[in-house]
């Protein structure tokens, strides 16, 4: 990954290259100017708190995209807010840049429409993300009491299959997490990680109806993952995505 990153531009103000040096190239490839000028505008709305979020509603689903410091279990923790408040996690994506930025965006459906039904509580959510982020509310006390939200059919059954790669990238391990989708499973799979030491540089999740397959490049200690840290992980993370 680190000779596929974003080192300069062709041209631009300082800010947007400040802003940009460091994350994957990828995130070029797949965001328009008009959407690097949106999140350069919620970096700069987090400089006040340290964190901003934004939450709006897409066609079929809604969006959130956050901007924070980065730290030690952060993606997990909003994997865990949007869970408690009963909603379904489609796709994210988490992207560092040099200054230990974060620009995570989750996209996520809301089965029991309580967004859509309750303006308010997308105020409420957005404000609860920004406190977990910040350290502020525990995201285990808000997963003793989640919302439930449509659970998929018992007719789909998918195996789980937890895979490591050390060679798709110089300096990071991937790991690939094929399982049925619930409600939850993208925190439960985070923490696993982040607590087993393992820091979360680039992740990419889809679910495709019940299926979910989330793919981290993970580091540990600046490093790619060694191979005991790799059997603990496997261990967890397959126990996470059996787990009904």
């Amino acid at each position: 990954m680190e000779t596929d990153r974003i080192e300069s531009l062709p041209s631009g103000p300082a800010g947007r290259m400040a802003f940009l040096q460091g994350f994957p190239t990828r995130y070029l490839r797949t965001h328009t100017e008009a959407e690097v000028d949106e999140h350069m505008a919620l970096e700069e709305k987090s400089r006040k708190r340290g964190v901003a979020v934004e939450i709006r509603a897409l066609e079929s689903a809604w969006q959130m995209t956050l901007v924070a410091a980065d730290r030690p279990g952060l993606f997990a923790s909003v994997a865990g807010t949007l869970a408690a408040f009963g909603m379904n996690i489609l796709k994210a994506e988490a992207f560092a840049n040099r200054r230990g930025l974060v620009l995570d965006t989750f996209t996520f459906a809301d089965p029991l429409r309580t967004l859509g039904l309750n303006p308010s509580e997308v105020d409420r959510l957005s404000a609860t993300a920004e406190r977990v982020i910040a350290g502020k509310t525990d995201v285990r006390e808000l997963l003793r009491s989640p919302s439930q939200p449509t659970l998929p059919s018992r007719k789909a059954r998918i195996p789980a299959a937890v895979s490591f790669d050390s060679e798709a990238s110089h300096s990071a391990t991937l790991v690939e997490i094929v399982a049925e989708d619930r409600p939850g499973l993208l925190y439960d799979l985070a923490s696993a990680i982040s607590s087993n030491g393992g820091n979360i540089e680039v992740v990419l999740i889809d679910t495709q109806a019940h299926k979910a397959i989330d793919v981290f490049y993970v580091t540990a200690e600046g490093k790619k993952l060694p191979p005991e840290k790799q059997q603990v992980l496997e261990k967890r993370s397959a126990g996470h995505a059996r787990r009904k």
